[in-house]
């Protein structure tokens, strides 16, 4: 009788600490992602409070696409594209619990975008009839250009869904959803043969991407939590 009294006690012991500690905020986490703002992405997360997580990231998001033939499902010529994306970066992350019962987290932070530049050009894949003269596609030339994001270091501020860590399990899920304050983006373009002479279209189209600051982030996130005194 009294093994069992005590027995009682101590998993009501338990249970009453597992309820104290539902975050297990002695854990650390360390995270793979991917989405909008990276092709690949670490993280390292460590509590620095009750409901309060520290998290530093990095980004990779560098790859190109080439030849990639398309008329836009509207055109009856097919052109002929290339694209170089480079959006790589390190961030520092503060994540606060704000809803618990639904794993709601708000995020801000800051990046430091290493790369920040999207570019890429367009040629006409087959010959052109202009006035009962067929132009071909290299002597008509093409056109390239890009723009690129002069500010490098970014505020971030979003929501996530999902744990970071986890009292009882040592893998989870999680989304991140927000966006970089980036500034105004500055617009280069200009062209070759007879479609050359384009730079005064730059300043006009920066003009009217001027209200494009805004770089949405849709990222998963999976984690795997770690606990510094004991990681078996």
């Amino acid at each position: 009788m009294i093994l069992l009294l005590c027995l009682t006690a101590a998993a009501e012991g338990y249970a009453q600490s597992e309820a104290l500690r539902p975050l297990d905020t002695g854990r650390h986490s360390l995270g793979i992602f991917t989405g909008s703002t990276a092709l690949i992405g670490i993280d390292y997360a460590r509590p620095i409070g009750r409901k309060t997580w520290l998290r530093s990231c990095f980004s990779y998001m560098d790859f190109n696409v080439r030849d990639w033939e398309t008329n836009f499902n509207r055109y009856e010529q097919y052109a002929s594209i290339n694209l170089n994306v480079r959006n790589s970066s390190l961030s520092l992350l503060v994540d606060h619990l704000i809803a618990s019962k639904l794993n709601l987290r708000l995020v801000t932070g800051l990046g430091l975008f290493l790369m920040n530049d999207f570019s890429g050009s367009i040629k006409l894949r087959d010959p052109l009839k202009i006035n009962d003269i067929y132009f071909e596609p290299d002597e008509l030339g093409y056109v390239y250009g890009g723009l690129r994001y002069n500010l490098r270091f970014n505020p971030y501020f979003g929501i996530a869904l999902g744990r970071l860590v986890h009292p009882a399990r040592r893998l989870t899920v999680s989304l991140d959803m927000g966006t970089f304050y980036k500034g105004a983006p500055e617009v280069f373009i200009n062209g070759t043969a007879l479609i050359r002479n384009n730079e005064h279209n730059a300043e006009i189209l920066t003009n009217n991407m001027s209200g494009y600051r805004w770089f949405p982030v849709f990222n998963l996130r999976f984690g795997y939590s770690i606990d510094p005194k004991d990681n078996p």
